[in-house]
């Protein structure tokens, strides 16, 4: 019985949440060794069927840099090797652990975004890794 209305009940969140619903956020590693930063996976890639994400990148708990105020600075949509101005990734906001951003997912594209860390003695270090958003 209390499993019956176990899925009784998630079923009917799932329905008042809608289409509106995020999808389960997709998350980024990123570390730096030095003056180089890696994030993991890179190219971010978002598959439609997810629909709109929030991406979350996450520093290690022991690491002795963190995210700069602009963690991550969304710079633009890469078309025929030009960037142009883009609608698809906005919100971003964390704080010195992590960012988030949230990602529309409406249609395909690939957008450059600029990682900004600040290393032991608060200088900056960027990356200017990408974002995939697939069929």
């Amino acid at each position: 019985m209390k499993k019956h209305c176990l899925v009784a009940t998630l079923a009917a969140a799932a329905m008042l949440m809608g289409s509106n619903a995020l999808a389960q956020p997709v998350t980024a590693q990123v570390t730096m060794e030095g003056a180089a930063i890696a994030v993991q996976p890179d190219p971010i890639q978002v598959r439609r069927a997810q629909g709109a994400v929030v991406i979350r990148w996450e520093l290690p708990a022991n690491a002795n840099y963190s995210f700069d105020p602009q963690g991550i600075v969304i710079d633009g949509e890469l078309i025929g090797g030009q960037l142009r101005p883009q609608d698809q990734i906005a919100r971003c906001g964390g704080g010195p652990r992590h960012v988030t951003c949230t990602n529309s997912n409406s249609r395909r594209g690939t957008f450059k975004y600029t990682v900004r860390l600040l290393d032991a003695n608060r200088r900056l270090i960027e990356k200017d890794p990408q974002i995939v958003n697939l069929e």
